[in-house]
């Protein structure tokens, strides 16, 4: 088994109805024999701290494990929606059109999704204190909205692409997450409109330059690139391009990137998932070897 880690996984205590609980993901993970492994729940702006919070007292009440760390996993937001959501100012971004339909959420739990400026500064609302405070061993940030960009792809793919690019530079962050995942899902009207079909081959549209700059950017600033099964796996994207977006990952390790495995478990732990991941990976020419740790992490 070349796959001998899982960083990316989510308590009960993350703030999008996960429900996993510590001894079940210790236990999973030791069934795997994984030598290193760790909650990362998310903090897409400081309105979900008190979570982390409590993940984090959780965490530690468990007791030692030997291999299990405490994780973060970071949004890319804006300076924007960080001081909106500092000053608690955000109430009026929740009532706007979406391609001219309505769109209304009560919360900022999952940021401000809406009525911010395109194109602003971009941020990410953790900090070295936080780091300290918490004990947080590594971090992994992802992309997981447009930054007010239109919902058209042209816009959106710049958008995802700046984000990267961002998190990639970053001094505070050892993992990219789910490198481009759901770029089709925000391209169109999906947002409002479920019933309308993802089209899965705007991931065969991101430009090579594109893969091959964020591959760069990675090995200079030591960043880690996250397999995840999100695409591997996920049914509802056709093969070929499943498979595709993993050559081009591949493509990647040949620039000098390393990688890590993180299942994004939420609501069930899977362990037949990985194995079927780590099959898939072991059949690309993947190895253990392509595998690396936040620096945190190498002597733990």
């Amino acid at each position: 088994m070349i796959i001998k880690q899982d960083l990316h996984i989510h308590t009960h205590c993350s703030c999008d109805s996960a429900s996993l609980h510590i001894p079940e993901i210790v236990q999973h993970c030791q069934n795997l024999g994984f030598e290193h492994f760790g909650i990362s729940d998310h903090l897409h702006t400081a309105f979900n701290m008190p979570d982390i919070e409590i993940a984090n007292r959780e965490f530690n009440a468990f007791g030692h494990v030997k291999g299990f760390h405490f994780g973060i996993e970071v949004t890319c937001a804006t300076k924007w929606e960080c001081e909106m959501i500092a000053k608690r100012e955000y109430a009026s971004c929740f009532v706007c059109n979406v391609l001219g339909k309505p769109f209304q959420t009560m919360t900022p739990i999952d940021g401000i999704m809406y009525g911010g400026p395109a194109g602003g500064p971009l941020q990410i609302d953790l900090t070295r204190d936080d780091i300290e405070r918490l004990g947080i061993e590594y971090v992994i940030a992802g992309v997981h909205k447009p930054d007010y960009s239109e919902h058209n792809f042209k816009a959106v793919l710049e958008d995802w692409y700046s984000q990267l690019c961002y998190l990639a530079n970053h001094e505070l962050v050892d993992i990219i997450a789910h490198p481009w995942e759901g770029l089709p899902f925000w391209s169109g009207d999906c947002i409002v409109n479920r019933s309308s079909p993802q089209d899965f081959g705007l991931y065969l549209q991101i430009p090579q330059e594109y893969w091959d700059t964020l591959g760069e950017l990675m090995v200079k600033n030591g960043k880690l690139a996250e397999f995840n099964p999100c695409i591997i796996l996920a049914e509802r994207i056709p093969e070929v391009i499943r498979f595709k977006i993993i050559e081009k990952m591949a493509g990647w390790k040949e620039q000098g990137v390393k990688f890590t495995f993180g299942s994004d478990s939420h609501r069930e732990y899977k362990e037949d998932h990985i194995l079927k991941c780590d099959e898939i990976l072991s059949k690309f020419g993947f190895t253990e070897n392509d595998f690396g740790l936040p620096e945190a992490l190498k002597n733990k």
